[in-house]
């Protein structure tokens, strides 16, 4: 092996551990859970130990010969290289700079919003592509599919929420709450709600009614859905798309979109940070 093949071999390793930094910066922080869904953090281990010996393996082997020193070696592969170092190097110097990057409102009106109570059916025929595009990715890619539920766990759940006169939706549970009260809308109607999300807004919808949303991801932020509730009220026609807010109010029922779907009657609105982990994820507990 020549001088410049040692050079290169010994670059790729110092690129492999700084890989490894990277994925370990993200694990201990838990920025990690802004690219993947929980469920991979196994996944993301065995990788940062495999590139971390393969990098170390790469920098202690290197062996140190001489080259021809004839030159012409070096002037054709110089540019060639640096390209696809640079390559690798972006993501992880990247990685480094904005690892705590998170999806924010302002994508939501490019991917559109699954609403609770709609069916991927009806999102389509509504014009919902991006939706659409995810739920082939899905058929393609089996391990993009949700985690399926445990016998019962719905029944169960359903049982729960309404034997409760307010419901208190948190980060483990949002993605299944939402798909019980969609499902049985006039059953939860009356019921008081509390959950949080940022606002986005539909054109053909007027400044008092939004749609409080969440990012629900099933493996990385590549599959991210949009998911959320209609809400309405004087008290929120003040609110900009990508607001963090959280709404108090009663579930009642509305039209949309040729669709029966909650509505949340807002009696309360509180403007809030973006939680540190802005997604959620389908969980079965």
């Amino acid at each position: 092996m020549s001088e410049q093949e040692s050079f290169h071999q010994y670059i790729w390793g110092l690129l492999l551990i700084g890989f490894g930094m990277l994925l370990f910066k993200l694990l201990m922080t838990g920025h990690i859970e802004n690219f993947i869904a929980p469920k991979m953090r196994g996944f993301t281990y065995f990788t940062l130990i495999v590139s971390f010996a393969l990098g170390v393996f790469q920098v202690w082997s290197h062996p140190k010969q001489q080259s021809c020193a004839c030159g012409h070696h070096e002037e054709q592969t110089r540019f060639g290289k640096g390209l696809i170092y640079a390559l690798f190097l972006f993501p992880i110097v990247s990685g480094f700079l904005f690892s705590n990057a998170a999806l924010d409102g302002s994508v939501a009106a490019k991917r559109g919003v699954t609403l609770a109570g709609t069916t991927s059916s009806q999102q389509q025929a509504g014009g919902n592509d991006a939706v659409s595009s995810l739920l082939t990715d899905a058929e393609e890619n089996p391990q993009l599919l949700p985690q399926t539920a445990p016998p019962g766990y719905y029944e169960k759940l359903e049982k729960k929420l309404l034997s409760q006169q307010h419901i208190t939706v948190n980060d483990a549970d949002y993605m299944s709450v939402m798909d019980v009260i969609g499902k049985d809308v006039m059953g939860f109607k009356g019921k008081g709600i509390t959950f949080i999300g940022f606002v986005h807004r539909e054109p053909d919808l007027d400044q008092n009614t939004i749609i409080l949303a969440r990012y629900g991801i099933t493996c990385c932020t590549a599959d991210a859905s949009v998911l959320g509730m209609m809400a309405t009220g004087q008290n929120v026609s003040s609110l900009e798309q990508g607001d963090w807010v959280q709404i108090t109010g009663t579930l009642g029922d509305t039209i949309y979109i040729d669709t029966l779907l909650p509505i949340v009657s807002i009696q309360s609105v509180k403007k809030i940070s973006a939680p540190e982990t802005p997604y959620v994820y389908q969980q079965f507990q």
